[in-house]
């Protein structure tokens, strides 16, 4: 079994730390739980979320020692690790251990030397503030999350949904993570009769880099066009073997892939920026505003105006 544990302070999100319990929790294979998860502090006992709802922490931080995951959900920006903790996670990462930042958790691995010339990444808003901290570390703004050897930091919110199911499927595999995303992707607060969310494809077999070089590339390019001859020849296939081939990797086929991932950057543009739907529908890579409108219907059972008031309302509870 590996052995997570996840670090927290006073004030913690609720939300940020239960993203990574919930995931490694719902880890099951034969009725038999994949991961140990624990939480710590600095002391054992009460603390509060941000919220003021309190909780009990029942580790200190000598149990880091015995971690295979060590695990940041977050972390405030204006403090640094103390000189024991920083030693710690320092000493299990020398043992290839995997010490992982989540959204602003990313700040304690930036403290402890851990990133140091390292790519790192962490929630956009602190795009400014991240690389002035800690001119060392090789920040990336715009990475759901990146994974330099043992260490592993993600952007915000849903990004550390995708870095957990990620760890999972390292360790367990592909289906695993999968049977954990189709729980986990979710709108936050869908009405009764709401169609569920299909997870985010992924590839099963990684070390095929003809279809990983071609997913990296679509999805930083995602307002390319993308005719089924061309990744068909981006990939040395003909149009049957590349149709073929994808769809067994993917479990859907390409059209419906680029869709989906269109679809996803949508959802982030509606909830973290103020861009007008027919920008959003630009630079999700969509052909025109009214294509886009019908896509996000058909799959997520509601209008983009909508999902993006949704997140407003749910920002200023």
């Amino acid at each position: 079994m590996i052995n997570v544990v996840i670090v927290v302070y006073n004030e913690v999100s609720m939300f940020h730390l239960s993203v990574p319990t919930a995931i490694f929790n719902d880890a099951v294979l034969n009725n038999d739980k994949l991961f140990d998860v624990k939480v710590c502090a600095e002391q054992k006992g009460k603390l509060s979320f941000a919220n003021g709802l309190s909780f009990i922490v029942e580790e200190d931080f000598s149990i880091i020692q015995h971690a295979d995951i060590v695990i940041f959900p977050s972390w405030k920006p204006e403090v640094p690790l103390n000189t024991r903790l920083i030693k710690l996670i320092t000493n299990l990462s020398r043992n290839n251990k995997m010490i992982v930042g989540l959204c602003l958790g990313a700040y304690a691995l930036g403290y402890s030397g851990l990133l140091d010339e390292k790519r790192a990444t962490t929630h956009w808003k602190m795009g400014e503030d991240f690389p002035l901290k800690f001119p060392q570390v090789h920040f990336e703004s715009n990475q759901l999350y990146i994974v330099q050897d043992n260490i592993i930091t993600s952007a915000g919110s849903a990004a550390a949904i995708d870095c957990c199911l990620y760890i999972v499927k390292y360790f367990y595999g592909i289906k695993k993570a999968n049977r954990i995303a189709r729980v986990m992707v979710s709108s936050p607060e869908r009405d009764g009769g709401q169609n569920q969310y299909i997870e985010q494809p992924t590839i099963e077999r990684a070390s095929d880099e003809r279809l990983a070089k071609l997913i990296d590339y679509v999805q930083t390019n995602l307002t390319d066009d993308y005719s089924i001859e061309w990744v068909a020849s981006y990939c040395a296939m003909s149009i049957r073997s590349f149709s073929r081939y994808f769809k067994a990797n993917q479990g859907i086929s390409f059209k419906l892939w680029l869709n989906n991932l269109r679809l996803n950057r949508s959802q982030e543009l509606l909830e973290s920026t103020a861009l007008s739907i027919t920008h959003i529908s630009e630079q999700a890579g969509f052909s025109s505003e009214q294509i886009f409108r019908k896509h996000f219907k058909q799959r997520f059972d509601t209008t983009p105006n909508a999902w993006r008031n949704l997140f407003r309302s749910k920002n200023s509870e």
